[in-house]
C-alpha cells in the first residue's frame, strides 16, 4: 500500500530540523531553502505549520505541465517529477498549492519531495513526531489548506474561549 507524509500541525514546534536534515539528504548541505518541505510560520500566533508535498486531489502541477515532466500516481495521488523531461518553464512552481514546488537557483532546476524514496528524512529526525510516514487513505487526500484553516480557527476559538486574543 502507498505511503504518504501525515503531519500533525499541533506537534510542531517550528525547530526546523526537518527542512535542515531534508537539504542535507537531497543537496548534502544544511541550507532551508533547499529542503523539500517548508515550515511556514505565523507570527501573530506563535505557530509553525510544515508545509509538505502531499497526495493531491486536482495536481495543478500536472496538469500545466506542457512536457508531461510531472505525473500523478493514480493510486497514491502524489506527483513527481522526472527531471529529464523538465524545461524548467515555471509553471509547477507558481500554481503548486502547498508551495512546495522550488526552484533551485543555484543549479536551475525544479525540485520537490520525493519522500526519499520511501525513507524521509524529516520523519527520522522530527523530535515531536510532528510529521509522519504512513499508509495512504483517501481521508488523508484533504486538501492541506482546508486542513489548516480548520487547525487555524479551531486555536482561535480555543483562545477566545480561554479570554486571550492575537491582539496585544
Amino acid at each position: 500500500m502507498p505511503s504518504q507524509l501525515i503531519v500533525d500541525y499541533s506537534k510542531c514546534t517550528g525547530c526546523r530540523i526537518c527542512e535542515l536534515a531534508c537539504s542535507a539528504k537531497h543537496e548534502g548541505k544544511f541550507q532551508p531553502s533547499l529542503a523539500r518541505l517548508k515550515i511556514v510560520r505565523y507570527d501573530d500566533l506563535g505557530l509553525d505549520i510544515p508545509n509538505v508535498c502531499g497526495p493531491c486531489e486536482t495536481a495543478p502541477c500536472v496538469d500545466i505541465c506542457p512536457v508531461y515532466a510531472m505525473r500523478r500516481d493514480p493510486i497514491s495521488k502524489m506527483t513527481y517529477l522526472d527531471e529529464d523531461k523538465c524545461i524548467l518553464c515555471k509553471s509547477c512552481v507558481g500554481i503548486c498549492v502547498n508551495g512546495v514546488i522550488l526552484l533551485d537557483t543555484n543549479k536551475m532546476r525544479i525540485i520537490k519531495c520525493d519522500h526519499c524514496g520511501g525513507d524521509p528524512e524529516c520523519v527520522k529526525v522530527c523530535p515531536t513526531s510532528a510529521i509522519t510516514y504512513g499508509p495512504y487513505t483517501s481521508i488523508s487526500t484533504i486538501d492541506r489548506h482546508s486542513k489548516i484553516q480548520r487547525y487555524l480557527q479551531e486555536i482561535e476559538r480555543t483562545d477566545s474561549a480561554k479570554g486571550l486574543s492575537g491582539a496585544d
